[in-house]
């Protein structure tokens, strides 16, 4: 099984980061090539960087875009925006739809529409389509590589108040709070958002049960590290291929 221990944090970048970090280093490096050339298509820069904290090594990823765009996104071009990202990459697989269904169907819940009528802000960026393109890719990779299932710890959402293209709403925010229905999670002691929407829908889409007890012994280990820090550490996903 692969466990994803997201009691430190929880996004689609960290996500992304931790699976390519569970493949072996010459597909890892051809699915980082695969995301930038996809990337550079869409008009922005993606890149990675080898980050080590308290003697943890680990993958942050990172976007440049000449021109940050503002517009909403709606159900229509965002499916079919993705559906063009994966082509890019040469992905078929069916996560990455899942992921954003969901992101859809929590958000019309949480603004009461059906989620055909739902506009994103932040998850409809180009950048936020690249990285659930990326998910999808790399969990069909693991999967034929042997991976078998996916199990989630406790999810940590964080604490207090979050800015965010509707203004500030408090954490976790309403979107989050629908994705999370269903599943354990706890707010943990440090204040900001440390499970975004595209964290909870990957994590949700991905696993099928949840456990707080660690692998004992595993093969591979991935971290995905964010660039907030909480309590004084960075912000972490970190997934055990056991």
């Amino acid at each position: 099984m692969i466990y994803i221990d997201a009691r430190e944090g929880l996004s689609g970048d960290m996500v992304l980061g931790a699976m390519i970090r569970l493949l072996e280093p010459e597909r890892a490096g051809s699915v980082v090539g695969a995301i930038s050339r996809a990337s550079r298509r869409l008009g922005i820069e993606f890149s990675t960087v080898e980050v080590e904290e308290e003697g943890v090594s680990g993958l942050g990823i990172s976007y440049t875009a000449g021109t940050q765009r503002t517009s909403t996104v709606g159900w229509e071009e965002a499916h079919r925006s993705l559906k063009e990202i994966e082509q890019s990459l040469g992905s078929i697989s069916k996560m990455g739809m899942r992921i954003l269904d969901m992101i859809f169907e929590a958000e019309g819940k949480a603004h009461r529409l059906s989620p055909q009528e739902v506009h994103l802000h932040e998850i409809g960026r180009p950048q936020a389509l690249v990285n659930i393109a990326g998910i999808g890719l790399v969990h069909d990779d693991l999967r034929s590589a042997g991976s078998g299932d996916f199990m989630c710890s406790t999810i940590t959402t964080g604490r207090g108040i979050v800015v965010v293209s509707h203004g500030v709403v408090r954490i976790p925010a309403p979107a989050s709070e629908h994705l999370l229905s269903g599943l354990e999670h706890i707010p943990g002691d440090s204040p900001g958002e440390r499970a975004t929407p595209t964290g909870i829908a990957a994590a949700k889409a991905l696993i099928v049960s949840q456990t707080d007890r660690m692998p004992e012994k595993w093969s591979r280990r991935g971290t995905g590290f964010g660039t907030k820090r909480f309590g004084g550490r960075l912000g972490r996903t970190t997934m055990y291929w056991a």
